[in-house]
C-alpha cells in the first residue's frame, strides 16, 4: 500500500484479491504468527509453515526466504546471524512490534473474511436445498 494508508488499511491490503497475492498473504500470516511465538531460523521456520499453511498454498523455502526479505525491509521482522557451538552459523528471525501490529490487523481482517465466506456458503446451501425441494415436488429431474 501506498502512502498515506494507515496500518488497518495497510492490513488489509495484505490480505488483497488474487492468487499471488493471496498465496503471500497466507504466508505472511503464517510467518508473523509463528514468529510471534518464538524465534526461528529457516528451516524450522518452513516446518511451522507447512503444519499451518500447507492445506491452504504451497510452501516453499526460496519464496519464504524472498518474503522474509520483502518483510525485513517492511520492519516487519528482523534477522540476526546466530553462531552455535557446533554447525554452520544460521540467520534467526524474530517478529517485531510492527509486525505484531500488522499481524493482530490481519487476524481481524481474516475473521471478517472468514464470517463472510461463511455467510455465502450458508446462503449457497439454503438456496440449493430449497431449489432442489422445489423442483423435486414439481417436476421430474432435469439432470437425467
Amino acid at each position: 500500500m501506498g502512502p498515506g494508508f494507515g496500518p488497518a488499511e495497510e492490513a488489509l491490503g495484505r490480505l488483497g484479491q488474487g492468487g499471488g497475492r493471496y498465496r503471500r498473504s497466507i504466508l505472511e500470516v503464517a510467518i508473523l504468527s509463528s514468529l510471534a511465538e518464538t524465534t526461528s531460523h529457516g528451516y524450522d521456520l518452513l516446518d511451522q509453515l507447512e503444519a499451518l499453511a500447507a492445506d491452504l498454498v504451497c510452501i516453499d523455502a526460496g519464496s519464504m526466504y524472498r518474503l522474509l526479505r520483502v518483510m525485513e525491509e517492511d520492519g516487519l521482522v528482523t534477522s540476526s546471524w546466530e553462531m552455535p557451538d557446533s554447525g554452520p552459523s544460521r540467520r534467526v528471525y524474530k517478529v517485531t512490534d510492527r509486525g505484531l501490529e500488522v499481524l493482530e490487523l490481519m487476524a481481524h481482517a481474516l475473521e471478517q473474511r472468514a464470517a463472510s465466506m461463511q455467510r455465502l456458503a450458508d446462503r449457497a446451501r439454503q438456496v440449493a436445498a430449497k431449489t432442489r425441494k422445489a423442483r423435486s415436488s414439481t417436476s421430474p429431474s432435469d439432470d437425467a
